[in-house]
């Protein structure tokens, strides 16, 4: 039953968040971008297709441990 309350929460997020983007597509696995001298990261990231994905894996290099 939990798992389908995740499930549900996670198709209502994403479905609100691709109302504001004409081709949305859907990466996974983590990706970092750089943002005001610091470093973002996410494991899921919604964005535009013809945009393309700002993050990527090789930023996440320069996170200091």
């Amino acid at each position: 039953m939990k798992n389908w309350i995740v499930l549900f929460s996670m198709l209502v997020l994403i479905s609100l968040t691709a109302c504001s983007i004409k081709e949305p597509r859907l990466s996974l696995g983590k990706k970092c971008v750089e943002k005001n001298d610091s470093i973002v990261y996410s494991y899921l990231w919604i964005f535009d297709k013809q945009d393309g994905l700002e993050a990527n894996k090789e930023t996440c290099k320069n996170i200091r441990d």
